[in-house]
């Protein structure tokens, strides 16, 4: 927050821009040579967007790579949907209409790793496939985020879709669908962005 000039509390374990709704927190959950950070952020509905960041290393060498992955991933989103801080090189905004209701659409980069063994290959149809899956989903709420992780493990493929923090089965099954490259080693591609209703 210090490095984009947001004014903030702490209140408890939260931190609070320009004090008020949405707050921010972050939680470190090491183990012996990675670890996990757990990012919420407090809406004014009280639903809390729940975002993990897996860290390699130990101690503060996990803690660093869990935050970059965190930056590269859903910061820039967070910070455009909710304290208008749009940087256009890591941030698309587009206004999409979903069941005839406009909404501003935050769309973050794709996020990769990988090991030296692999490289990453993002299909060319992804982002086409998650739009049209959304466009096509029951939304009622004012705010919808949606996180899709794709990782390939030694040709072993592991899926992850959520809408709102849950299963999102209609993201999933799309993006089975698509063509993924297998490797020798390990390689993820992870897009994170936020739906708000435009009054």
């Amino acid at each position: 927050m210090d490095a984009h000039d947001v004014q903030y509390q702490i209140k408890n374990e939260w931190v609070v821009p320009f004090g008020r709704l949405p707050a921010v927190r972050a939680t470190w959950y090491p183990s012996e040579h990675n670890g996990v950070l757990e990012v919420d952020v407090l809406l004014e509905d009280k639903r809390i967007i729940n975002e993990c960041f897996a860290g390699i290393g130990s101690e503060e060498e996990g803690i660093k790579d869990a935050i970059q992955n965190f930056c590269v991933n859903s910061f820039h989103v967070l910070l455009a949907a909710f304290w208008q801080l749009n940087d256009a090189e890591q941030v698309t905004t587009e206004e999409w209409k979903i069941q005839n209701k406009p909404y501003t659409v935050y769309i973050g980069n794709f996020g990769t790793r990988g090991s030296a063994e692999a490289s990453p290959e993002i299909p060319e149809s992804l982002f086409k496939t998650i739009e049209k899956t959304i466009k096509n989903e029951s939304i009622d709420q004012q705010i919808n985020w949606f996180r899709c992780f794709f990782c390939d493990v030694s040709g072993d493929h592991t899926f992850e879709a959520l809408k709102n923090n849950e299963v999102w089965e209609a993201g999933l099954n799309a993006m089975k669908t698509l063509s993924w490259k297998k490797s020798e080693g390990y390689y993820s591609v992870r897009n994170f962005l936020v739906l708000k209703a435009i009054a």
